[in-house]
C-alpha cells in the first residue's frame, strides 16, 4: 500500500531528510506530491574512468570488468570512477549511451514498517534519459544519499544541473515490522549510511562464496590491509591492474606477506620499466638507421627490388618505432615509488 501525502506529511520526522546546502533546503509544501516526494540531484557525480586495455599482442580487445575478480577492488574500490564536485548553476553534460553515477541532493532514513523505491520522471523518460538501472528498491531501516544512475539514450547530449528534480521516492507499508532491518550486523548491508557513490558488489557474501569455490585467491584480511596500506592513494589504473594480474598469478595459498608481495612486485615493475626503455631505444634506432639507408637509396640507381624491401622495412620499422612509444605503460610502481610511500607511512 502506497503512503499518501498527508501519512507521508506525519512520517517526516522519521524519514530525517538533511539537505546540506543551508540556500537549499527541503521544502515539504512543493516537494510532498499525492503520493510521492520529491527528490533532487545533488552536485556530487561519479564519472568512468578509461579503462586500460589488456596488455601485449591483444591490445585491440576492450577491457573486461570480471565478476570473479573481487581481491583489487577490496584494495581500491573506486579507482575506476572519477569523482566530480560542482557547484549549484553549473552543469554536466550526459553524452549518448554514457553511464554517469549521481546520487540523491537529499539524505533521507526509511522508516522500519516501510520499504521504498524511487522512480525517474515521465518528463525526463519522454527526453531518452533513464534514471535508474533496476536499482529503485530501497530496503527498511536504509539512510543515505540514493544513487541514481544516470543513462542517455537521445541522439544528443543531456546538459544535467544540480538541483534539478531528478526522481521520485514513493513509500510503501509493510504488512509488519521486519525481524533484522537494513544495516543489521548479520545481514552484512553494503551500503550503511550510503554515499550513492559507485558499486561495492564484491562486498555480498554470494560472490564470496563463488570466489571460494572456483579456488581464487581468498586475501586474509590483514594481508589485505598490508598491500592497500602500502599503495600510494595516486597509483594509476595501470599499474594497479598489473598489481591484480600479479597477484592471480601467485600460487593460491602462497602469499603469506603482504610486504614481501609488493616488493616483489616492485621488482617487476623496475624490470618491466627497464625492458620498456631498452624495446623503445632499439626500436628508436633501427627506424633511423633504416630511415638513413633509405633516403641514400635514393641516390642508387636503376631502382630494383633491393629498394623496395629497404623501403617497406623502413615504413615497417617507424611504424614499430611509433607503437613503441605510444603504446608504453604509464604509472610505473616500483621500488622508488614504493620505498617513498612506505616512508611516509606512520
Amino acid at each position: 500500500m502506497y503512503a499518501a501525502d498527508r501519512t507521508i506529511r506525519n512520517l517526516l520526522p522519521a524519514l530525517d531528510i538533511e539537505a546540506r546546502l543551508p540556500d537549499y533546503g527541503f521544502d515539504p509544501t512543493t516537494q510532498v506530491q499525492p503520493c510521492s516526494i520529491d527528490l533532487r540531484l545533488d552536485t556530487r557525480f561519479w564519472k568512468a574512468r578509461k579503462v586500460p586495455r589488456p596488455p601485449g599482442w591483444r591490445f585491440w580487445r576492450r577491457p573486461v570488468l570480471d565478476l570473479r575478480k573481487k581481491q583489487l577492488q577490496e584494495l581500491a574500490p573506486r579507482r575506476r570512477w572519477q569523482k566530480i564536485d560542482l557547484r549549484p548553476g553549473e552543469a554536466i553534460d550526459l553524452k549518448p549511451n554514457e553511464v554517469l553515477l549521481g546520487r540523491t541532493y537529499e539524505k533521507f532514513s526509511v522508516p522500519p514498517s516501510y520499504a521504498a523505491k524511487i522512480e525517474g520522471r515521465s518528463s525526463y523518460a519522454r527526453l531518452g534519459l533513464m534514471i535508474h538501472c533496476t536499482g529503485d528498491f530501497i530496503n527498511p531501516g536504509y539512510r543515505g544519499h540514493m544513487p541514481v544512475e544516470l543513462v542517455s539514450f537521445a541522439r544528443s547530449a543531456i546538459r544535467l544541473t544540480p538541483l534539478m528534480p531528478i526522481a521520485q521516492l514513493i513509500l510503501v507499508k509493510l504488512t509488519e515490522d521486519p525481524e533484522r532491518h537494513y544495516g543489521h550486523q548479520s545481514l552484512e548491508s553494503k551500503y550503511p549510511e550510503d554515499d550513492g557513490g559507485p558499486s561495492y558488489w564484491w562486498k555480498d557474501r554470494l560472490f564470496s562464496q563463488i570466489a571460494q569455490s572456483i579456488g581464487g585467491h581468498n586475501l586474509h584480511t590483514d594481508i589485505r590491509d598490508s598491500i592497500a596500506e602500502q599503495l600510494d592513494p595516486d597509483i594509476s589504473i595501470e599499474a594497479l591492474e598489473r598489481l591484480d594480474r600479479y597477484i592471480q598469478r601467485q600460487p593460491v595459498g602462497e602469499i603469506d606477506s603482504g610486504t614481501d608481495l609488493m616488493d616483489r612486485f616492485a621488482v617487476s615493475e623496475d624490470r618491466r620499466r627497464k625492458i620498456g626503455k631498452m624495446a623503445r631505444g632499439g626500436a628508436l634506432t633501427i627506424a633511423s638507421l633504416l630511415a638513413g639507408t633509405t633516403l641514400a637509396s635514393l641516390f642508387v640507381h636503376p631502382v630494383g627490388w633491393g629498394h623496395y624491401t629497404l623501403w617497406m622495412g623502413a615504413v615497417l620499422a617507424v611504424i614499430v618505432s611509433g607503437f613503441a612509444f605510444w603504446y608504453k605503460a604509464e604509472g610505473h610502481y616500483g621500488t622508488a615509488e614504493l620505498s617513498r610511500r612506505r616512508s611516509n607511512l606512520p
